[in-house]
């Protein structure tokens, strides 16, 4: 693998509404121009952001994974979004010959993790030649460029499983043979990754001081976060004792590339790491965001739980929760507009804003009853009738949330607050700052006559519900239709992603307990909800499920989805469970949006068919690869 190495010449770590875009090319044997690279701090500095430039745009609507490849988010039509290579990965046209989100090769809409490796590698051969730097500064940008390094081999990892690792670059003028590396095992991935974050984080900084200047650096609370993440997917079903088809790959030599045993240390392992992170957080001031009322006025309890959780999400400002914040691209005006509903105000027009990220039936029946049970279990909710029409009553314990004598599903009544303070859809509400208070919310009419509905005759929701987290309340529509947007960057990891990662490997290794108990209730209180045991006592049909591993397990999984769903976390989470094969066969569902009526309108309507198989937990290699390196096996099934 050779590469043409790139500095990029950028504002370093700026503000999220500025960058520049001059570009020097380096050639790496060019040694007259690479000592320039490295001939004082100040370009030293341009090859560090080099470093960070490969990491993966999150608001990128065609080439994020997490946003259409799975279940949470639908389109309406192939021709329209054909270049959206996520979502043809959902539709099925994933091909072993030149794959979609190829990050191995760099095409087909992602980003090449390899040359961010090589990057790094070129920049720890040279950072120490820099004379005008002091040794801590230079220790320092070696930890983070370290951390670097190893988060590009482990997001290869969640696409590829095992790869090889690319500890140094290969010299260009050695034979070709020695850069067909084969794949290294997937022990010896995370072990190599994680050694690598280790050896990063004593030289950190805690914390960034210069909030606008420094936001989106590694930190110490950046990479114990992410080494916590990164156990947790070591001990997890694809990589601990994994026996599946998926799995079943070796190297020409016979070498196994994956574990078939399963080990309970390995979530020790990720409890320790997980409880380290969240303690070094704790102490630098980092806690779940609870939303601060503006505007003069006493929100409902309702209203500020939501907002809680609209805010921990989509609000930078003051917002304790993000542990680590992707600032290489925001949610501008645009993007909030792919999110956002039409004519949600009167002055809201399509053409400012499209909602075409539709939200599908299938993420939301996974919210839970206003109990804090699933639906299917709560003795309460009427489960089988969830799809009749209701007249929604004129009672105050409905008004905030959707418009009193609509009639709407019943599904759409008596859900928690994260479903509120997630989901847009016909005959709901959506609160905004602009209009004074949440008695004032504006009403939403999604049906095809409706002032959301299917206004543009291309770009329209196509299942009835839209992304309510992708609205800042603080957004706003002028008199002249102008859309103002108050950006926003993608959290890369929050807190309340630790607290349920800690839970899952304390039940993990030693099952239920109090402790586990306690971080779930944590994220749960937060949005209004009682604790797992005593909600699960008092409403589900399997009171005792909190109290088995397996029953506890299962819980974790729903509230990981409903604390973070529509923020692309769902699409990986399947994936180190290995409950794809069973969540992604499952048909697409929507409301029928091209009918006006009510009675027409709410009919659940089957918008695709999908099929996951074994082999799509991984990515395939190209054509291409494998013709470069013949030591490269392909992955399993492809």
């Amino acid at each position: 693998m050779r590469f043409k190495k790139s500095i990029i010449a950028l504002g370093l770590f700026v503000g999220l509404s500025t960058s520049c875009n001059k570009f020097l090319d380096v050639v790496p044997d060019n040694a007259p121009v690479l000592d320039q690279a490295f001939a004082m701090r100040t370009m030293a500095e341009r090859y560090l952001v080099t470093c960070y430039s490969q990491l993966p745009q999150s608001f990128s609507m065609t080439n994020n994974p997490g946003w259409l490849s799975g279940d949470e988010f639908w389109l309406n039509s192939e021709s329209t979004y054909s270049g959206y290579f996520n979502w043809r990965i959902a539709l099925g046209n994933q091909n072993g010959d030149n794959p979609l989100l190829n990050a191995w090769d760099g095409n087909n809409g992602a980003t090449n993790l390899w040359v961010g490796i090589t990057n790094c590698n070129t920049f720890l051969d040279n950072i120490m030649s820099v004379p005008d730097m002091t040794d801590e500064e230079k220790q320092m940008w070696i930890s983070e460029v370290k951390f670097l390094k190893a988060y590009y081999h482990f997001l290869l990892m969640k696409q590829y499983g095992p790869v090889p690792i690319r500890d140094k670059n290969i010299p260009i003028y050695d034979s070709p043979g020695s850069s067909q590396l084969p794949r290294n095992s997937i022990d010896e991935c995370f072990n190599y990754v994680v050694s690598m974050i280790d050896e990063s984080i004593p030289n950190l900084m805690d914390d960034v001081t210069a909030v606008n200047s420094e936001t989106g650096r590694i930190t110490k609370i950046v990479a114990k976060a992410m080494k916590a993440e990164i156990l947790v997917y070591a001990a997890s079903p694809l990589f601990n004792g994994n026996v599946g088809t998926e799995a079943s790959i070796k190297n020409s030599d016979g070498k196994e590339l994956f574990n078939h045993t399963y080990s309970v240390e390995k979530w020790q392992l990720a409890a320790k790491a997980c409880k380290e992170a969240i303690d070094f957080a704790t102490e630098h001031g980092k806690k779940l965001h609870t939303w601060t009322p503006t505007g003069g006025f006493t929100p409902q309890a309702s209203t500020q739980f939501q907002m809680n959780i609209r805010e921990a999400y989509n609000e930078n400002t003051d917002n304790p929760e993000v542990l680590w914040l992707d600032t290489k691209s925001t949610a501008n005006g645009t993007i909030q507009g792919y999110f956002m509903l039409p004519r949600y105000t009167a002055n809201a027009t399509s053409g400012t804003l499209l909602g075409f990220m539709s939200a599908t039936i299938n993420i939301v029946e996974k919210f839970y009853s206003n109990n804090g049970v699933p639906i299917e279990e709560d003795i309460t909710y009427p489960y089988t009738s969830r799809f009749d029409l209701i007249t929604v009553p004129n009672t105050d314990a409905y008004k905030y949330d959707l418009v009193a004598g609509k009639q709407t599903a019943r599904m759409n009544l008596n859900r928690e607050n994260r479903f509120y303070g997630t989901l847009m859809f016909d005959a709901g509400r959506v609160f905004m700052l602009q209009a004074g208070s949440d008695a004032n919310a504006y009403n939403i009419d999604l049906k095809y006559s409706g002032s959301s509905g299917k206004v543009d005759p291309t770009r329209f929701n196509w299942t009835g519900y839209a992304s309510k987290k992708h609205y800042n309340y603080r957004s706003t529509v002028g008199a002249s239709n102008a859309y103002t947007a108050r950006l926003f960057g993608h959290p890369i990891i929050r807190l309340a992603n630790l607290y349920l990662y800690y839970a899952e490997a304390l039940n993990e290794t030693n099952g239920p307990s109090a402790e586990a108990y306690s971080y779930i209730d944590a994220v749960r209180t937060r949005s209004g909800l009682k604790g797992v045991v005593e909600s699960w006592q008092n409403y589900s049909s399997a009171p005792n499920k909190p109290a088995t591993k397996d029953g506890l397990r299962e819980i974790i999984k729903r509230e990981r989805t409903n604390e973070f769903a529509l923020e692309g976390v769902r699409f990986w989470d399947l994936r180190r469970w290995k409950d794809a094969v069973k969540e992604l066969n499952n048909p697409i569902l929507g409301w029928d949006i091209n009918q006006s009526s009510e009675g027409s309108y709410y009919r659940t309507t089957l918008l695709y068919t999908r099929s996951f198989m074994d082999r799509d937990y991984f990515w395939p290699l190209s054509l291409n690869e494998r013709r470069r390196n013949p030591n490269l096996v392909q992955s399993a099934g492809w």
